[in-house]
């Protein structure tokens, strides 16, 4: 990492890439760190890394609590999407259809290193669109609902997103997330998703599928570089690291096939971005005649732009020092991101209206607090 980059970035990225400078660090350090890495969901792969290279006895042992703590936190919540899964599978058991896992569950089922401890929130699932209406329902009546949402964002829900609005279970409060797609269906790029169903790859035993190593690769930096604001995502962009060297260490011709399926499905640019970003910074060995194979590639004033943005965003804000500059970069690429997922007229009318509310819910909580 280039030295001149802030030092909370770098002592955070050096305890991802190289734990061992960690026990020569300073207790304010230390400090520091973990506020950083809880910041960014990455306090439990921290604590995983000291463990895995036989350095826990060498770090603080007030630290060595917290980082507990963590440990136990993440592979909690790993449980917890694991049992919801299976509840799921269960729900659906008389109906006919394809459910692909995505992202950390997905991690976790095709046991890419580091997955134990990923922090998963929510179950990320992909179903046929002319099966949705049948799941939804039939979740429903199997004890899943939905959370109360406005008329608006049940409209962008159904008609502009690639998902439907999250399920609940009224029980257990784990939440899933059903898509039928990866891409907002407002966004210029399209995907032809039957493509992903039919390489996707079943699961022994189970009816549950995982979308073949190159589409889990381009979903990865799909959702980091086209659905997503990238602001605290350092995460993502490491499962992106994990993904290329999991799946490239077991198949030496993975990087030919990444590269033709970016190019299949028109995705070459935001592959390109994942590519370019995990080199620069985690120096994932991505053979460079590999990126030249790929059919698109952002010009030479967009990759400039990018290059500058995105790690002022991918790395959380120093906790007491924030700086404009990191501030400005999340600004635009909140901006980007919204830009690439919609057109303009319906842009304009939905940020307008996410505005207001923003104001409307700021004021009322200030009246709250004053009462």
């Amino acid at each position: 990492m280039k030295s001149d980059w802030p030092q909370h970035q770098q002592i955070l990225l050096q305890a991802l890439i190289n734990p061992e400078c960690l026990t020569n660090i300073s207790n304010s350090e230390w400090e520091l760190l973990i506020r950083l890495a809880r910041r960014v969901k990455l306090l439990g792969r921290l604590a995983l890394l000291l463990q895995n290279q036989g350095l826990w006895n060498a770090i603080p042992f007030r630290i060595a609590n917290q980082l507990t703590s963590a440990l136990v936190q993440a592979r909690k919540f790993q449980q917890l999407a694991q049992w919801e899964l299976n509840r799921i599978i269960w729900a659906m058991k008389e109906f006919d259809t394809s459910i692909i896992a995505l992202k950390g569950i997905a991690y976790r089922l095709a046991e890419l290193p580091y997955s134990e401890v990923r922090l998963s929130v929510d179950l990320d699932l992909l179903v046929p669109k002319e099966d949705l209406a049948d799941i939804e329902s039939l979740l429903m009546i199997k004890g899943w609902k939905h959370r109360p949402i406005s008329a608006y964002d049940e409209h962008y829900y159904r008609v502009w997103s690639h998902e439907i609005p999250p399920l609940v279970h009224a029980e257990r409060e784990t939440e899933v997330d059903i898509h039928h797609t990866l891409i907002p269906l407002t966004s210029r790029l399209k995907i032809d998703t039957k493509l992903l169903f039919d390489s996707a790859t079943t699961i022994q035993n189970t009816k549950v599928k995982l979308l073949c190593p190159a589409d889990m690769v381009i979903h990865c930096a799909l959702n980091l570089f086209q659905n997503n604001e990238i602001a605290n995502d350092l995460r993502d962009l490491l499962d992106l690291h994990d993904l290329m060297i999991f799946f490239s260490n077991k198949d030496p011709d993975f990087w030919l096939q990444l590269t033709d399926r970016a190019n299949q499905l028109k995705l070459g640019r935001i592959l390109f971005y994942g590519f370019h970003f995990s080199r620069h910074i985690f120096k994932t060995p991505i053979p460079e005649d590999i990126i030249a194979r790929l059919h698109s590639k952002p010009g030479k004033l967009k990759l400039w732009s990018m290059h500058r943005l995105v790690p002022l965003a991918l790395f959380p804000q120093h906790p007491d020092k924030p700086k404009k500059s990191e501030s400005l970069a999340r600004a635009l690429l909140y901006l980007r991101s919204h830009m690439i997922r919609m057109p303009l007229y319906i842009l304009l009318p939905h940020l307008a209206y996410k505005t207001a509310r923003n104001v409307f819910t700021i004021k009322q909580n200030k009246g709250s607090r004053q009462q």
